[in-house]
């Protein structure tokens, strides 16, 4: 089983063993959770999803611009309280999380090995976004999270 970041806009090119897991507060109308016609399938991730202490803490990436050009979970008052939520996940439970959903889903769907892609809005290029944070937390666990590349 594998880790990813990816964003929801790549979906489209995810092949069926890569199940994307919604870290958004609010989905895309156009990706209903579950499994889509090509068969792949997105479920929602609720311990990932930005809680109550984020609300209000997004100024928006025209004023974060100006107030934070490198932007971090360290400078960034919306990232940093997304990384201290994430460091609250035990990382054991998320683990038998993962490995529970993955081991069903491929037994449902006929599948050898599930990976794993926890989806954020914003692409690789913008660094407001809380894959810097999702990445960091499973490598202060000693797990490989990286951004999924798609086999072009």
């Amino acid at each position: 089983m594998k880790l990813y970041t990816s964003y929801f806009a790549q979906l489209r090119k995810f092949p069926t063993n890569l199940v994307g897991l919604s870290t958004a507060i609010w989905n895309p109308k156009w990706r209903p959770m579950g499994k889509d016609a090509r068969g792949v399938i997105c479920v929602d991730c609720p311990p990932f999803k930005p809680g109550k202490q984020c609300e209000g803490l997004c100024q928006g990436p025209q004023i974060c611009n100006e107030m934070h050009p490198d932007r971090t979970p360290e400078n960034c008052p919306f990232l940093k309280e997304y990384k201290a939520q994430l460091d609250k996940i035990n990382i054991i439970s998320i683990q038998n999380s993962l490995g529970t959903l993955a081991t069903r889903i491929a037994k449902d769907e006929g599948l050898k090995d599930i990976d794993f892609a926890f989806l954020v809005y914003e692409t690789p290029t913008n660094p407001c976004s809380e894959r810097i944070a999702i990445q960091q937390y499973f490598k202060e666990h000693g797990i490989e999270c990286k951004e999924w590349q798609p086999n072009i």
